[in-house]
């Protein structure tokens, strides 16, 4: 597959970063430098605006004119700074939120009450102790985890008396060795703390956490091996990243490299105009000839799988299954690719028979569970058509680059 290699440039206004494994682009995010252009994960001191009833929510402000959206099923506990909690939320309350979803085309940013803080290895947040474990990790993998806790002593039950605790995917690297985890969850824990005792004394639309940029946190978030250098043509980036990686050693993250040929910019080297004008194209070409063809609309993804110059062989339905196999491995890069999210509808070339449909339905299902965003494959529906959802965090790539 070629080096690996996670590369950030500006572009415009924007900082983008890429993941390369070779010459194929894997991922790419692109984010502006402006305070209201990174604001997922930031917690607020908001202002309710109005509560609508008919939609079981509210509108909050986390700053003069920036609304946002409240779910009351996620106001369970909120921590209210102007009065005590008698149950319900009204007009003019202050409270603490955290934003959990940017803003999508005419959507506003969505916030929730229940403040959380996410390392590389677990998720530490208020208002629902207990302890859980990520769904990508094996029964295996998670019997293995809460065995060594029980080894080492830790404390996790004390701890899941006062937080939630959830143990993220990453945390499977770590092997008998649970020590960075350990040490996350305690400095987790007392950070979430500070900022809740701190918080209550602050003034209404103050910022109580900021979020790292956007690239940081997918270094962050990468899956070992994903990765095995970063590269910058920017020196204030990369002092950054060397001050981000040294401040979290646990992170284990690769070496930054501060890239300085003046012949070719890094851009170039990498064909980053390219790549990105192909991840935002409708027709994608597969090694076989074939291609998909990718339609977003306001209420779903189409994805549509076809032949194209692929040539077939006498067995015609044998020639169908490769392809479609193919596309299944493309159309799972495509959706992490382009941050698709909702509903996606896939229409793979027809075949009649049922151990090759059932072998494509398994392959496709093993491709989209390795996602680091939450993908589901539903079923097949009456038409044939393949449904997965996928879900909705970030603004898709082309929002992105916009």
């Amino acid at each position: 597959m070629g080096e690996k290699k996670y590369i950030v440039i500006k572009r415009g206004e924007k900082t983008v970063s890429m993941l390369f494994h070779g010459s194929r682009l894997m991922l790419a995010h692109a984010q502006e430098a402006g305070v209201w252009d990174n604001i997922l994960g930031n917690i607020y001191v908001a202002r309710v605006k109005n509560i609508v009833k008919n939609l079981y929510a509210a509108f909050v402000e986390i700053a003069p004119g920036r609304n946002c959206y409240l779910d009351l099923r996620d106001a369970k506990e909120p921590i209210l700074l102007n009065r005590s909690y008698d149950g319900r939320l009204v007009d003019g309350d202050e409270v603490m939120v955290q934003v959990v979803k940017e803003a999508i085309k005419t959507k506003p940013p969505a916030v929730t009450c229940a403040l959380s803080l996410d390392g590389k290895y677990c998720v530490i947040s208020k208002g629902k102790p207990g302890i859980a474990y990520s769904a990508k990790l094996s029964e295996g993998t998670k019997e293995r985890i809460r065995r060594g806790f029980r080894v080492s002593g830790f404390p996790l039950e004390e701890y899941a008396k006062s937080f939630g605790i959830v143990v993220r995917t990453n945390a499977k690297e770590l092997g008998e060795d649970l020590a960075p985890l350990e040490q996350e969850i305690g400095e987790l824990s007392m950070r979430l703390e500070r900022i809740v005792e701190n918080g209550i004394h602050r003034t209404c639309y103050s910022a109580l956490l900021q979020k790292p940029a956007g690239y940081l946190q997918k270094l962050r978030d990468m899956q070992a091996g994903w990765c095995e250098e970063i590269v910058t043509d920017e020196e204030g980036i990369y002092e950054e990243i060397r001050s981000f990686a040294e401040g979290n050693p646990d992170f284990r993250l690769p070496a930054v490299r501060l890239y300085q040929d003046e012949r070719l910019s890094l851009a170039k080297l990498y064909n980053v105009e390219q790549k990105l004008k192909e991840a935002l194209g409708k027709k994608v070409w597969l090694k076989s000839g074939g291609y998909l063809l990718i339609e977003p609309t306001e209420a779903l993804t189409v994805i549509d799988v076809n032949t194209g110059k692929a040539v077939c062989k006498k067995e015609v339905q044998e020639t169908h299954f490769q392809i479609n196999m193919e596309a299944a491995e493309e159309i799972a890069r495509q959706l992490a690719l382009r941050n698709l999210s909702g509903i996606i509808m896939v229409d793979f070339i027809n075949m009649k028979k049922e151990e090759y449909r059932e072998a494509l339905m398994s392959h496709l299902r093993e491709l989209v569970r390795k996602d680091s965003v939450k993908t589901t494959l539903v079923d097949i529906t009456a038409l044939g058509l393949v449904e997965i959802t996928r879900m909705k965090k970030n603004r898709p790539l082309v929002e992105q680059l916009e």
